[in-house]
């Protein structure tokens, strides 16, 4: 397989599409598409203390992972830094992209 580093994170575990009207993932959701010859799966795992426990159901799959931060919610940034850690911690994810 060609290098993906070139294309914006073709295949994402963490994934929210820019609107106007932005709310947290509640559960999950995915969607599919094709790009450049590729057949993308984008999965976007909400955050909270009760669907973390899922995420590690895709570790093996992705070839990269987006870990978005809510920076206006500084009174969990110390819970943030603990989950980013425990996510790189794991050797299913090592060697991936991350973008934060």
């Amino acid at each position: 397989m060609e290098d993906i580093s070139s294309y914006a994170c073709m295949f994402l575990l963490f994934y929210k599409a820019i609107t106007t009207d932005v709310t947290p993932t509640v559960g999950y959701s995915s969607v599919e598409f094709f790009f450049d010859g590729y057949n993308v799966t984008l999965y976007d795992l909400g955050g909270g203390p009760n669907i973390r426990g899922i995420w590690h159901n895709y570790y093996a799959e992705v070839y990269g992972l987006v870990f978005v931060v809510d920076a206006s919610d500084e009174n969990r940034m110390d819970e943030c830094l603990q989950v980013i850690k425990s996510l790189l911690d794991n050797d299913l994810v090592q060697g991936k992209p991350l973008l934060l």
